[in-house]
Protein backbone atom coordinates (compact mmCIF):
# COMPACT_ATOMS: atom_id res chain seq x y z
CA UNK A 1 0.00 0.00 0.00
CA UNK A 2 1.31 3.45 -0.93
CA UNK A 3 2.38 5.75 1.87
CA UNK A 4 -0.41 8.34 2.86
CA UNK A 5 -3.52 8.63 4.52
CA UNK A 6 -3.34 5.50 5.98
CA UNK A 7 0.18 6.65 7.56
CA UNK A 8 2.26 3.50 7.81
CA UNK A 9 3.66 2.19 4.02
CA UNK A 10 3.34 -1.72 5.76
CA UNK A 11 0.45 -1.41 6.74
CA UNK A 12 -1.44 -4.27 5.88
CA UNK A 13 1.47 -6.06 4.02
CA UNK A 14 1.60 -9.71 5.18
CA UNK A 15 4.72 -10.62 6.83
CA UNK A 16 5.90 -14.56 6.67
CA UNK A 17 4.72 -16.04 9.63
CA UNK A 18 7.01 -18.40 11.22
CA UNK A 19 7.13 -20.53 14.57
CA UNK A 20 10.58 -18.48 14.96
CA UNK A 21 11.07 -17.32 18.64
CA UNK A 22 9.65 -14.84 19.70
CA UNK A 23 8.13 -14.31 16.53
CA UNK A 24 4.53 -14.55 17.37
CA UNK A 25 4.69 -12.27 20.17
CA UNK A 26 5.99 -10.03 17.41
CA UNK A 27 3.67 -9.99 14.44
CA UNK A 28 0.79 -9.55 17.49
CA UNK A 29 2.36 -6.61 18.14
CA UNK A 30 3.05 -5.53 14.92
CA UNK A 31 -0.57 -6.23 14.21
CA UNK A 32 -1.96 -4.24 16.61
CA UNK A 33 -0.05 -0.95 15.75
CA UNK A 34 -0.94 -1.56 12.63
CA UNK A 35 -5.06 -2.15 13.26
CA UNK A 36 -4.87 1.39 15.35
CA UNK A 37 -2.81 2.86 12.66
CA UNK A 38 -6.01 1.56 10.01
CA UNK A 39 -8.50 2.47 12.20
CA UNK A 40 -6.95 6.08 13.05
CA UNK A 41 -6.45 6.59 9.51
CA UNK A 42 -10.44 5.55 8.35
CA UNK A 43 -11.60 7.99 11.41
CA UNK A 44 -9.49 10.41 10.08
CA UNK A 45 -10.73 10.03 6.31
CA UNK A 46 -14.36 9.38 6.48
CA UNK A 47 -15.57 11.46 9.28
CA UNK A 48 -13.23 14.19 7.84
CA UNK A 49 -12.66 14.81 4.11
CA UNK A 50 -14.59 11.36 3.45
CA UNK A 51 -17.85 13.30 4.25
CA UNK A 52 -17.48 15.50 1.79
CA UNK A 53 -16.36 13.50 -0.64
CA UNK A 54 -19.06 11.22 -0.24
CA UNK A 55 -21.83 14.19 -0.35
CA UNK A 56 -20.56 14.73 -3.88
CA UNK A 57 -21.35 11.49 -5.25
CA UNK A 58 -24.65 9.98 -6.62
CA UNK A 59 -26.99 8.26 -4.44
CA UNK A 60 -25.60 4.99 -5.29
CA UNK A 61 -22.11 5.44 -4.77
CA UNK A 62 -22.88 7.44 -1.28
CA UNK A 63 -24.53 4.11 0.07
CA UNK A 64 -21.71 2.33 -1.13
CA UNK A 65 -19.28 4.14 0.69
CA UNK A 66 -21.26 4.12 3.83
CA UNK A 67 -21.16 0.68 3.60
CA UNK A 68 -17.83 0.09 2.81
CA UNK A 69 -16.68 2.66 5.85
CA UNK A 70 -19.21 0.10 8.42
CA UNK A 71 -17.32 -3.05 6.86
CA UNK A 72 -13.73 -0.90 7.47
CA UNK A 73 -15.31 -0.48 11.04
CA UNK A 74 -16.27 -3.93 11.31
CA UNK A 75 -13.18 -5.53 9.94
CA UNK A 76 -10.93 -3.88 12.39
CA UNK A 77 -13.24 -4.44 15.20
CA UNK A 78 -13.09 -7.71 14.81
CA UNK A 79 -9.62 -7.64 14.55
CA UNK A 80 -9.11 -5.47 17.84
CA UNK A 81 -11.20 -7.87 20.23
CA UNK A 82 -9.74 -11.20 18.83
CA UNK A 83 -6.37 -9.33 19.94
CA UNK A 84 -7.52 -8.24 23.36
CA UNK A 85 -8.98 -11.14 24.57
CA UNK A 86 -7.54 -11.84 27.90
CA UNK A 87 -6.71 -15.14 27.36
CA UNK A 88 -3.77 -13.78 24.60
CA UNK A 89 -1.97 -11.68 27.35
CA UNK A 90 1.09 -14.07 27.79
CA UNK A 91 0.27 -15.75 24.51
CA UNK A 92 4.46 -16.06 22.62
CA UNK A 93 6.10 -14.79 25.71
CA UNK A 94 9.18 -17.00 27.36
CA UNK A 95 7.55 -19.85 28.79
CA UNK A 96 3.54 -19.54 27.65
CA UNK A 97 2.08 -22.07 25.38
CA UNK A 98 1.88 -20.45 22.11
CA UNK A 99 -1.85 -21.04 21.39
CA UNK A 100 -4.15 -18.40 19.88
CA UNK A 101 -8.44 -18.71 19.78
CA UNK A 102 -10.13 -19.05 16.54
CA UNK A 103 -10.57 -15.92 15.08
CA UNK A 104 -14.27 -16.64 12.93
CA UNK A 105 -15.35 -13.12 10.96
CA UNK A 106 -17.27 -13.29 7.75
CA UNK A 107 -14.92 -13.27 4.93
CA UNK A 108 -15.36 -10.08 3.42
CA UNK A 109 -16.07 -9.10 -0.37
CA UNK A 110 -12.82 -8.23 -2.31
CA UNK A 111 -12.96 -5.00 -2.75
CA UNK A 112 -13.14 -4.25 -6.37
CA UNK A 113 -11.89 -2.12 -8.80
CA UNK A 114 -14.61 -0.26 -10.11
CA UNK A 115 -16.18 0.82 -6.41
CA UNK A 116 -16.99 4.19 -5.91
CA UNK A 117 -14.14 4.35 -2.98
CA UNK A 118 -11.53 2.54 -4.99
CA UNK A 119 -9.14 5.72 -6.53
CA UNK A 120 -10.00 7.74 -3.07
CA UNK A 121 -8.24 7.17 0.12
CA UNK A 122 -11.11 5.72 1.41
CA UNK A 123 -9.81 2.54 -1.00
CA UNK A 124 -6.67 2.29 0.58
CA UNK A 125 -7.92 1.85 3.87
CA UNK A 126 -10.85 -0.58 2.85
CA UNK A 127 -8.17 -2.20 1.56
CA UNK A 128 -5.85 -2.57 4.29
CA UNK A 129 -8.54 -3.03 6.64
CA UNK A 130 -9.27 -6.83 4.85
CA UNK A 131 -5.19 -7.29 4.89
CA UNK A 132 -5.10 -6.78 8.57
CA UNK A 133 -8.27 -8.99 9.05
CA UNK A 134 -6.20 -11.68 6.67
CA UNK A 135 -3.22 -10.95 8.94
CA UNK A 136 -5.29 -11.99 12.01
CA UNK A 137 -7.05 -15.16 10.76
CA UNK A 138 -3.77 -16.65 9.12
CA UNK A 139 -1.89 -15.74 12.54
CA UNK A 140 -5.36 -17.42 14.31
CA UNK A 141 -5.05 -20.44 12.14
CA UNK A 142 -0.81 -21.03 12.37
CA UNK A 143 -0.95 -20.85 16.13
CA UNK A 144 -4.49 -21.61 17.01
CA UNK A 145 -5.81 -24.27 19.30
CA UNK A 146 -6.20 -27.64 17.77
CA UNK A 147 -9.37 -28.36 15.73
Amino acid sequence: MPIGPAGNANLGSLRSLSRGPGGLRGQLDMLYRDTLACGEAARNWFDGPGLAWRAGQPPAAQAAAALESLGVTARLLAVMTWLLDSAHSKVGLAGTPSRLKPLRHQEPLPFSDDHPLAAAPGGAIARASRQVLARAEALSALYGEPQ
